[in-house]
């Protein structure tokens, strides 16, 4: 149910879009329903599609470009950009509106909760399964599982590059220079499964907001699902006023897209309800404003922009509506990421708990947010 309508969605926002731009590997939407979970009471929120990210020297501090393009990373970024859009209408006084008033902060009215559908599971340790004989490691390999040896289940892991522009593995762990500072898909969905997945932007103005539930089409291993996105988190020193949420239901569908299995392509899909579907560029980072004409892999630097998605496009979309209703908002985004929340306090509460329990470190990207 939830997945045929995820790619009900995905398909109608992709109906003009040519067929160059539409070979995908993965889907991953964001679900709101409001009481029992029935079709009628559930309505896609956010999309994302993308298996790379930009190389990390691409980067920089000014929020314009899109670094991580996952389709996980993305159908999250659709998803802070709808609740900004859902913050406007509360402090408007729309009626449907998702947000109602708790003390100095908005929290998600009683009844709606949250569904995170991927045709994939996340890459990283959401894959990742004790090696056993060969028999059963060859298995695992087909059914999209990395077999590891035990010490290595649970750790943080991260991205590595090559010549086009990112890779869709994730399966080393020491920070070796050659690797990415951008840590796995499973790695972000466990934190914010934890920490909530309205992350550090919107943290000073709502209360954690949750998914209750993950449903996975392809290389499903509940076992792994339920360590990578909890339980190797769910020890954690939680702080004063942090309420650790209960563990996801994890659900395995077999009901997916009629899509083939194409090669890696160096473009993104990102979408939120009332919001326009944009295709994002991986290399880059940036918009595709204007695809008549191109010829892949080339693209002119004129038919790319900065996304309505980028970190400085939500922030100033926040600060905008906060300014305009008189609720409070730091007046730079490096100071609203750094702000001292109960959501910052309990990232880095799970970031110290990772690296004593010798799961990893956290990587820092180079260049730090200066806007």
């Amino acid at each position: 149910m939830i997945a045929e309508l995820s790619w009900k969605i995905f398909d109608e926002i992709l109906a003009d879009v040519p067929e160059m731009f539409r070979a995908r590997r993965n889907v991953v939407a964001i679900v709101k329903v409001e009481g029992e979970a029935v079709i009628d009471n559930c309505e896609v929120v956010a999309l994302g599609s993308g298996t790379l990210c930009m190389f990390m020297d691409k980067m920089d501090g000014s929020g314009e470009l899109v670094e991580d393009l996952t389709g996980d990373s993305l159908a999250l970024r659709g998803f802070r950009s709808y609740l900004i859009g859902q913050i406007k209408k509360h402090a408007e006084g729309a009626e449907d509106s998702i947000f109602c008033k708790s003390g100095n902060s908005l929290q998600v009215k009683e009844g709606i909760t949250f569904i995170l559908y991927s045709n994939s599971s996340p890459m990283g340790d959401c894959r990742v399964v004790p090696k056993e004989g060969p028999k059963e490691g060859f298995k695992s390999r087909k059914q999209g599982l990395l077999p590891v040896n035990e010490e290595e289940l649970g750790k943080i892991r991260l991205f590595r590059t090559d010549k086009r522009f990112g890779s869709s593995e994730s399966c080393f762990i020491s920070l070796a220079s050659f690797l990415h500072c951008i840590p796995s898909p499973s790695d972000k969905l466990g934190i914010r499964q934890i920490c909530g997945v309205q992350g550090s932007l919107l943290s000073g103005i709502l209360e954690p907001i949750f998914i209750s539930r993950h449903i996975v089409n392809r290389s499903f291993n509940e076992a792994s699902l339920q360590r990578a996105l909890y339980d190797r988190f769910k020890d954690v020193s939680v702080p004063d006023g942090f309420q650790l949420p209960p563990a996801p239901i994890l659900t395995h569908t077999l009901w997916r897209g009629t899509f083939g299995t194409p090669p890696c392509i160096p473009w993104g899909v990102i979408w939120a309800l009332d919001q326009s579907m944009e295709l994002l560029h991986t290399p880059t980072g940036k918009r595709l404003l204007d695809w008549e004409g191109i010829v892949p892999p080339e693209v002119p630097e004129d038919k790319l922009g900065v996304s309505s998605y980028a970190t400085k496009s939500l922030f100033s979309t926040l600060l905008e509506t906060c300014k305009k209703h008189k609720m409070a908002c730091e007046e730079t985004y490096s100071a609203q990421k750094t702000a001292d929340t109960l959501y910052r306090k309990m990232k880095n509460a799970v970031i110290a708990f990772a690296k004593d329990s010798e799961l990893g470190e956290w990587p820092v990207k180079p260049v730090q947010p200066d806007f």
